[in-house]
C-alpha cells in the first residue's frame, strides 16, 4: 500500500535565491526570471546542489584547456563515405568506433556488439576477466576509404593535436531519468573513435582527465545531471559542473577504466607512488590490499580492477569521497541515493557475489546474461563455504567465437548494502584524510 502522508522534507522552498541558483547552475545564465525548475523532490536536494555551486573550479573555466566533439554523425558521416557501418572487431584502435551502449560506469568495456545489431539491446556483456591485453569489443562501423581522408577530417584541439590522438572522456547523449543511472561515462583510448549518440572530451592537462573521469563516475554528479531534467545531453549542461580534484578518487577511476595495454601510456603518465598507499576501506578477502600495494608505473594484466565485486567497492568509494570534496554529509549522500535512484537501490538488493568476486546472480537488467538463472540460484543460494558450481556458457564477446566457457562460483554468496558500505567508507576516509578536512 502506498503511503500517502505528507513530509516536511517534502516541502521545496524557492525564492529568488534558489531561482539565481537555478539559472547559473542549470542555464549558465542570471536570467533568474526564466529559470528551469529542477527535477528535486525534498529541500535535502536542493541544499545538495548548493554544494556544487559552491565550488571554485568549473568545466566552463577550462576554456581552451579542453576540447568537446560528437565525432561522427552516424547518418551524415555514413553519406559523406567517411564511416560505413559493418558489426566487426576492429584490426586496430584506428578501426574502433564506439556507440553509446558499449561504455558504462568508468567502464570503456561495458558491452560488445552482437553479429547482428540493430537494437540497444543487441550488445553483450564483456567478462573483463576473459579479454586480451590488446582487446577491442566489437562495434557498429568502421572508417571508409583512405585513412588519410578520414583523419584529415577530425578536428584539431586548441592545442594543436588531433581530438583522437587523446585519451579522452566519452560520454552518453541520451539520458535515462529513471533508469538505474543516467551518466555514463568511459575513458577511451587514443586514435579511436565515436558516433553522435555520444561525444567526449579532451584535455591539455591529462591529471584533469582523471579527476573528470571519477567526477563523473560518482552518484552526487549523476544526481546533479538527472535533477536537469533533460533527456539529451550537450556540452553546454557540463559548463557549470564543477571540477572535483581528488587523488584517491582519480586512482580508483583510473584502476576502474584503464583495463587493457590501451591505457599503458596514460597508465605510466599519471602514476605517483602515493598510488601505493592507498587501502580499501572495507575488510573482505575480495578486496585485496595488493591491488594498490603492488601497483607500479608500468601497466599489467593486474593492474586494473576486474571482478565485478572489486569494481562495485571502486565506485562505492568514488562516490564517498566525490561528495567529501564537494562539502556534502553522509546524510546527503544516503539521500540522493535513496530518492534519485530506486532502481539501482533494487539492483543492489537483489545482486549476489561468490567468493572470487564475481556476480553469481543479479536481477540488474542490464546485465542480461551475467550470473545463474533465478530457477537455477535459489536452490544453490543458501550453499556451503567453499562449494562449487559451475554454468557453461556460450560466448561470443572474443574474435573467433562463439566459444563454450565454463565459469565457477564458489560458496557461500552474499550481498551488499550501499548505504552500510557509504557509511563504513564515509568513516574510513574522514579519519584518513582528518587532518585535510
Amino acid at each position: 500500500k502506498w503511503n500517502t502522508k505528507g513530509h516536511p522534507g517534502r516541502i521545496v522552498k524557492v525564492a529568488t535565491e534558489e531561482l539565481r541558483l537555478f539559472a547559473e547552475l542549470f542555464e549558465n545564465s542570471d536570467n533568474w526570471e526564466q529559470a528551469r525548475l529542477p527535477v528535486i523532490h525534498a529541500q535535502i536536494l536542493l541544499e545538495v546542489l548548493l554544494c556544487f555551486t559552491k565550488q571554485k573550479n568549473f568545466f566552463g573555466d577550462l576554456e581552451k584547456q579542453v576540447f568537446t566533439n560528437t565525432m561522427w554523425d552516424e547518418t551524415k558521416a555514413q553519406n559523406d563515405d567517411i564511416i560505413v557501418r559493418i558489426v566487426h572487431y576492429p584490426d586496430s584502435p584506428l578501426d574502433m568506433i564506439y556507440s553509446g551502449p558499449h561504455i558504462g560506469i568508468a567502464n570503456p568495456l561495458f558491452k560488445c556488439s552482437r553479429k547482428i545489431c540493430r537494437l540497444n539491446s543487441d550488445y553483450d556483456s564483456i567478462d573483463l576477466n576473459n579479454i586480451t591485453n590488446h582487446y577491442l569489443q566489437r562495434c557498429n562501423y568502421s572508417p571508409k576509404g583512405g585513412i588519410e581522408e578520414y583523419v584529415r577530417r577530425i578536428p584539431v584541439t586548441s592545442w594543436g593535436k588531433k581530438h583522437h590522438e587523446e585519451y579522452r572522456v566519452l560520454t552518453r547523449s541520451m539520458l535515462n531519468l529513471s533508469g538505474e543511472r543516467t551518466l555514463y561515462s568511459a575513458i577511451i583510448p587514443p586514435l579511436t573513435a565515436h558516433v553522435n549518440t555520444t561525444f567526449s572530451f579532451s584535455f591539455y592537462d591529462k591529471k584533469i582527465l582523471a579527476s573528470c573521469s571519477a567526477n563523473f563516475a560518482s552518484i552526487p554528479y549523476d544526481f546533479l545531471m538527472r535533477a536537469t531534467g533533460k533527456g539529451i545531453a550537450s556540452t553546454g549542461i557540463y559548463s557549470k559542473f564543477p571540477i572535483i580534484y581528488n587523488e584517491s578518487a582519480g586512482i580508483r577511476s583510473l584502476l576502474l577504466n584503464c583495463i587493457t595495454a590501451n591505457y599503458s601510456y596514460i597508465w605510466t603518465d599519471l602514476f605517483i607512488k602515493d598510488f601505493n598507499l592507498e587501502t580499501w576501506s572495507k575488510q573482505d578477502p575480495r578486496l585485496r590490499p595488493e591491488k594498490f600495494s603492488n601497483l607500479t608505473p608500468e601497466w599489467t594484466w593486474d593492474t586494473p580492477l576486474r571482478t565485478d565485486y572489486e569494481r562495485r567497492q571502486a565506485l562505492v568509494e568514488i562516490d564517498v569521497l566525490t561528495s567529501m570534496a564537494l562539502g556534502m554529509t553522509l546524510e546527503q549522500l544516503k539521500t540522493i541515493y535513496r530518492i534519485q535512484f530506486p532502481v539501482l537501490q533494487q539492483y543492489e538488493a537483489d545482486t549476489w557475489y561468490d567468493q572470487n568476486g564475481r556476480i553469481v546472480f543479479t536481477v540488474n537488467r542490464s546485465l542480461t546474461g551475467v550470473g545463474f538463472s533465478r530457477a537455477e540460484f535459489e536452490p544453490i543460494k543458501d550453499a556451503k563455504a567453499g562449494e562449487k558450481f559451475y554454468r557453461t556458457i556460450m560466448d561470443d564477446t572474443m574474435p573467433g567465437g562463439p566459444i563454450e566457457r565454463i565459469i565457477e562460483y564458489i560458496a557461500p554468496f552474499d550481498k551488499c548494502d550501499r548505504e552500510e558500505d557509504y557509511e563504513t567508507a564515509w568513516r574510513f576516509f574522514e579519519e584518513k584524510y582528518k587532518d585535510k578536512l
